[in-house]
């Protein structure tokens, strides 16, 4: 298994700041991860901030919302990576479902799960490749 990458340790380290910081008034919260979005020139603390604003159910306008998601379809990649990290399933459907991933997206999420060994989104993203592409049989000739 390769080791994470310095970004993606960079990624989980300011997600776990962002959880600390939860507040119990969600637009407090919202406003203050999109400020951090906005302001911020570290990419791995842009892209934690988008996921957990593209994700909090209150306090984000419409327009937050949308700038989080246009940051996460370009970080596809890296936003799926860090969601396979933490096994949030649910998450990773609601992007798919989104129409976020290509097939090409979905071989390489298949991959990293599997090198980390993320049984849960490694099972679920088998699932949807059958169910979206199937598996083509090789042949192996004697």
């Amino acid at each position: 298994m390769r080791e994470k990458s310095d970004f993606l340790k960079d990624v989980e380290i300011a997600v776990q700041g962002l959880e600390r910081q939860k507040r119990e008034n969600p637009q407090e919260e919202g406003e203050k991860v999109y400020r951090k979005f906005k302001e911020s020139d570290k990419e791995a603390v842009r892209l934690a901030a988008a996921l957990r604003g593209f994700f909090l159910r209150e306090g984000v306008s419409e327009t937050q919302r949308e700038a989080f998601g246009n940051y996460i379809k370009e970080q596809i990649l890296a936003a799926s990576e860090e969601l396979i990290e933490e096994e949030d399933v649910e998450k990773i459907a609601y992007l798919e479902g989104l129409g976020w991933f290509d097939r090409e997206h979905l071989d390489a999420f298949i991959r990293i799960a599997r090198e980390r060994q993320k049984t849960a989104a490694l099972v679920w993203l088998m699932h949807l490749k059958d169910k979206k592409y199937g598996y083509s049989e090789k042949s192996f000739p004697i």
